[in-house]
């Protein structure tokens, strides 16, 4: 680490959060990733229990339980978000929260714009505290919680008031920032998080020869989350039509695709993970839904498994709609990925087929993503641009 400048000095950062640093999950491996090294006696983690089987960061995590939150689970949840970015919902735990956080002493606050109970909570302690709060959008704020229509610019106002108190706000992307500044009136900095260390790119060379003779491999890893599931259903008349198959590597083993064109790898830890989908796939795969409710995310988002894909040095195929983030990025990037914008057999087949027969498409699209994965997601690089915007956060009043 660096002897001067801002990123060689370690703040008291206190994250309050729905999304705390954790080794599971997309938005808290992300977090978990970038601290990775950090003093665990000037870092302190308040908000949802740790899962079970994640590892976690060398500091203290205190469970903090909201009663708002709870509320905000229940069938009346609309308008209990809406209730409560009016302030009517007497949040108890705010004495408790408020003393642990003064025993820390934290010299600024941070906190994910997830669950409005939680990033209010923040709000609150930073207020009290007197020290800056930075917030990290990572999807709409929204999105995922929604107060009910006649409350609805109490919620919007709330955000823009928590919005203009944070010293600095990271948006994952520049369309989320776009969004930001647009709705919320806030200049974000745009920061992409990036893959885990120790992901070495496969040799462009063996991405010539297909796995499986005479059939493409089409790898997906991660969650069926955010409509990626319905994509990956939809593939399957242009897999029959190409003679390809998909190979899975997720955790959600209980909501699977039964097909013989989908096949089962199991879960896999990291480490283990992209050594294996190197010796059996050709291509990777982000596969985008066209309709559902989770759509509204794709506009804003940054899919992260993008910087997977392109660590591991392989063909990138990005199935979507144009307005994306993912997609978007990839049509920036054509030397590392192929866009289609349809997953009709018309629409799909041909770039299938053409994966499958060109070697050298194959090795020159895997060259390109491990060129991109070193210009645009160094995770030293990352993780030193974000130590650097935790210390421009708490040196703002």
């Amino acid at each position: 680490m660096p002897s001067k400048g801002p990123t060689s000095i370690h703040r008291r950062v206190l994250f309050f959060t729905s999304e705390i640093p954790q080794s599971v999950n997309a938005g808290s491996m992300q977090l978990y990733r970038v601290l990775q090294g950090y003093p665990g006696e000037k870092l302190m983690v308040m908000g949802f229990p740790p899962e079970k089987d994640a590892q976690l960061l060398p500091c203290r995590y205190e469970t903090v339980k909201l009663l708002t939150y709870r509320l905000a689970c229940t069938r009346v949840r609309h308008w209990m978000s809406g209730l409560n970015a009016l302030n009517t919902v007497w949040e108890p735990q705010l004495g408790r929260s408020e003393r642990m956080a003064r025993e820390f002493r934290p010299d600024v606050v941070v906190t994910v714009m997830d669950k409005l109970s939680y990033y209010k909570h923040a709000w609150a302690l930073a207020r009290r505290l007197k020290v800056p709060l930075m917030t990290i959008t990572m999807d709409d704020p929204e999105t995922f919680e929604t107060a009910a229509p006649p409350l609805r610019w109490a919620f919007r106002r709330v955000l823009k008031m928590i919005y203009s108190y944070a010293s600095v706000s990271i948006g994952v992307s520049r369309e989320m920032c776009d969004y930001l500044e647009e709705e919320f009136g806030k200049k974000s900095v745009v920061f992409y998080f990036g893959a885990p260390e120790g992901i070495q790119p496969r040799d462009p060379k063996a991405s010539r020869q297909l796995k499986n003779p005479g059939q493409l491999s089409i790898a997906y890893a991660g969650t069926f989350g955010l409509g990626y599931r319905d994509g990956l259903a939809a593939m399957i008349p242009a897999l029959e039509a190409a003679n390809a198959r998909i190979l899975l590597y997720t955790r959600d083993q209980h909501w699977l695709i039964s097909h013989p064109r989908i096949v089962n790898r199991g879960f896999h830890p990291i480490e283990k993970l992209w050594p294996l989908i190197q010796e059996e796939a050709d291509v990777l795969v982000l596969p985008y839904a066209f309709e559902g409710l989770r759509t509204a995310v794709y506009r804003t988002h940054f899919p992260t498994k993008l910087s997977e894909y392109c660590w591991a040095g392989m063909p990138i195929l990005v199935v979507g709609p144009e307005y994306a983030t993912g997609y978007r990025w990839a049509q920036r990037h054509p030397e590392a990925a192929v866009t289609v914008d349809g997953y009709a057999p018309e629409k799909l087949t041909p770039v299938l087929k053409k994966l499958a027969a060109d070697g050298e498409l194959r090795k020159k699209l895997a060259q390109g993503a491990a060129e991109v994965a070193g210009r645009e997601f160094d995770p030293m690089k990352i993780r030193q641009r974000f130590l650097h915007l935790l210390s421009e956060a708490a040196g703002r009043n």
